[in-house]
């Protein structure tokens, strides 16, 4: 048994808002959007070294907190 599909006329569910026609900042009809992204400004490698340090340091408080408790307990 086979059946035809049933058809159904096509129409816009939503519309994009009447100021959106003055947008010329970027995005589409619907103001920016998460593939806008800004201009690269170089290389992030100083970031890079910040999130390492700070990371060595929590490693070396929670090595030091678990020295402490060894000595405390022993």
């Amino acid at each position: 048994m086979k059946f035809d599909p049933e058809k159904r006329e096509t129409r816009a569910v939503v519309k994009p808002p009447p100021e959106s026609a003055h947008r010329v900042d970027g995005g589409g009809p619907w103001g920016p959007t998460q593939f806008d992204l800004p201009e690269r400004s170089g290389s992030n490698a100083q970031a890079i070294v910040i999130v390492a340090l700070v990371g060595v340091v929590v490693l070396l408080v929670i090595v030091g907190m678990w020295v402490l408790a060894y000595i405390e307990l022993n």
